[in-house]
């Protein structure tokens, strides 16, 4: 699964430590066992998009974060406003939760 969230750095964030603190987020997903990869893109300057593929259940709302996890987001958060946040799954997961309704 994917789970995408982007991020606005506030008016008085600074850039640098905006950058450092989505890479810390980062960092701390590609720790968690089941996560496959994390990565943080620039979408413009002032927004940034974070793409975390995990395994279902690893990452997330549905998932019990680490310390380092809660730090590197709570550190995110006093830099920006989470402006969207979404999680997309494979056609294989949709099909086996369709499949769950028959």
């Amino acid at each position: 699964m994917l789970h995408i969230g982007k991020y606005e750095m506030r008016s008085d964030a600074d850039r640098d430590a905006f950058g450092h603190a989505a890479l810390a987020v980062c960092k701390a997903a590609k720790k968690v066992e089941g996560v496959n990869d994390a990565k943080f893109f620039w979408v413009n300057p002032n927004l940034i998009g974070i793409i975390v593929d995990a395994e279902k259940g690893v990452w997330g709302s549905d998932a019990d974060p680490s310390a380092e996890t809660m730090k590197a987001f709570f550190d995110l958060a006093d830099l920006s406003n989470q402006v969207s946040n979404e999680i997309w799954m494979s056609a294989g997961v949709g099909e086996e939760r369709f499949n769950m309704t028959k």
